[in-house]
């Protein structure tokens, strides 16, 4: 047990973008690339996945600065410090039952391939720490370990199905053939989706926005660069900042706003030769059965519709966090709110307005999430992390993946009249929007195939 729990930690400890590039290099001499093209493909995985991780950070820091200043000219306090993921699953790794995700979440797999029950090989295996927290809630508030491990295998199986019921949709917003998307923020879409339908009815089509569109329409203002400088200038006002830190502010959000799409094209350079070389293995070996590669959200990061709608409702996250009764959370670490804004972007195909929507609708509930949750993760800081809090401040995470699905397990398996209810309706909802998103899915696959009906 110790070996196996030494050797998972090794695996850890590597890190996404180099993990990751151990493991598509892998997968390309499986399905008989050349040891070349197959090295330079996982380098270049790893390349795009650490260059996505130094633009985010340098926006947290900058914008991230400047929305503390805000928060703290006004005055108000409030007692729990947002961590942001990575330190937040950096103590679910803590966690002494953590290392037993991994084998677990590699024979779900494993067994689900073999069953035809799924096609998507998921090498993401870094997210393996999202159901490490599932297990470790769900253990805090049950004591029983064998039940957090339980929830977070059926989220693991929810992740594999709804990667195969998306994976044209993910196609189509990148252009990226054979890979999938089994993220757990992906499964936010079991609430997301009636709200997206319900915009789609209620909106005018003529309200429909993309990125490209918006700079057609507005010149060069819609540029990436200068969108960015724009913002930032905004956001360092409203931060109390003088003239020079604001426009020092602009020009670093335009600096990310046009190294985002710069960095994300490294994805399908890694990815496609890798995809056609799987697609040509299996065609051969495994009578065209067709597999995916279940890979991590940035393969989508090249979309400037997620970075603008995060920058631009910063200053609405900030006027919430102040005057939302019973909120305790001080957004820091998830100011660039990933696990709401990507979803958004999958489900509404890149709609700006409704993204936009969308995550002011959200943002309450993440906010209140976060502030139930605060309490967990202090306690998991203290008992795994060795992180010991000032009295009365808390750790938090805003911004959680599926905040709302966790918070229903969560007081599912307390047996609470709230607890109850919510699943009840989640099961329903569910339901919904897998019988939709898989209908939805079959016509992207069509009009990807060149379908005339469907074009």
């Amino acid at each position: 047990m110790h070996l196996l729990e030494t050797f998972f930690q090794g695996l850890i400890d590597l890190g996404a973008p180099v993990f990751l590039a151990f493991i598509l290099t892998a997968i390309g001499l499986v399905f008989r690339m050349k040891p070349t093209r197959a090295i330079s493909a996982g380098l270049t995985l790893g390349v795009a996945l650490a260059g996505i991780s130094l633009v985010v950070d340098y926006m947290i820091q900058n914008v991230g600065a400047a929305s503390q200043a805000f928060i703290e000219n006004t005055g108000v306090t409030l007692s729990a410090l947002d961590m942001g993921w990575p330190p937040a699953l950096g103590l679910a790794w803590g966690w002494h039952f953590a290392f037993l995700m991994f084998p677990i979440q590699i024979v779900i797999n494993l067994v689900m391939l073999a069953f035809r029950w799924t096609s998507c090989l998921n090498v993401d295996m870094w997210n393996v720490g999202n159901k490490v927290l599932t297990a470790f809630l769900v253990q805090h508030v049950t004591d029983q370990v064998w039940l957090g491990f339980v929830v977070a295998s059926l989220q693991a199986v929810a992740e594999l199905k709804n990667a195969d019921v998306t994976r044209y949709r993910l196609q189509k917003l990148t252009g990226i053939p054979g890979v999938s998307m089994p993220h757990p923020m992906f499964l936010t879409g079991i609430w997301l989706y009636p709200i997206v339908k319900i915009m789609d009815r209620v909106l005018p089509s003529t309200w429909h926005v993309e990125a490209q569109a918006l700079r057609n329409k507005i010149g060069v203002f819609g540029e990436n660069h200068v969108m960015g400088f724009i913002i930032g200038c905004l956001i360092g006002a409203v931060g109390g900042y003088g003239l020079s830190e604001t426009l020092t502010l602009g020009i670093q959000a335009a600096a990310a706003l046009t190294l985002f799409p710069l960095v994300a094209k490294l994805f399908t350079t890694a990815l496609t030769p890798v995809s056609e070389a799987a697609t040509n293995f299996t065609k051969k070996r495994f009578g065209g059965r067709e597999f995916t590669i279940g890979l991590d959200w940035p393969v989508m990061a090249g979309r400037s519709e997620h970075w603008l709608v995060m920058i631009l409702t910063i200053p609405v996250l900030l006027a919430y966090a102040l005057i939302l009764p019973g909120n305790l959370v001080l957004p820091f670490g998830g100011l660039m709110n990933i696990c709401l804004v990507v979803p958004l972007f999958f489900f509404t195909m890149g709609d700006f307005v409704k993204m936009a929507i969308g995550t002011v609708i959200g943002l309450p509930m993440q906010l209140y999430v976060a502030t139930y949750f605060a309490p967990y993760f202090t306690s998991l800081a203290e008992s795994s992390g060795g992180v010991s809090t000032p009295d009365g401040q808390m750790l938090g995470w805003f911004g959680m993946d599926i905040s709302e699905l966790r918070y229903i397990v969560v007081e599912a398996v307390q047996l609470t009249p709230v607890g109850i209810a919510l699943a009840a309706v989640t099961v329903l909802l569910t339901i919904y929007y897998f019988r939709g998103i898989k209908a939805d899915d079959r016509k992207f696959q069509q009009e990807l195939e060149g379908d005339p009906v469907a074009a």
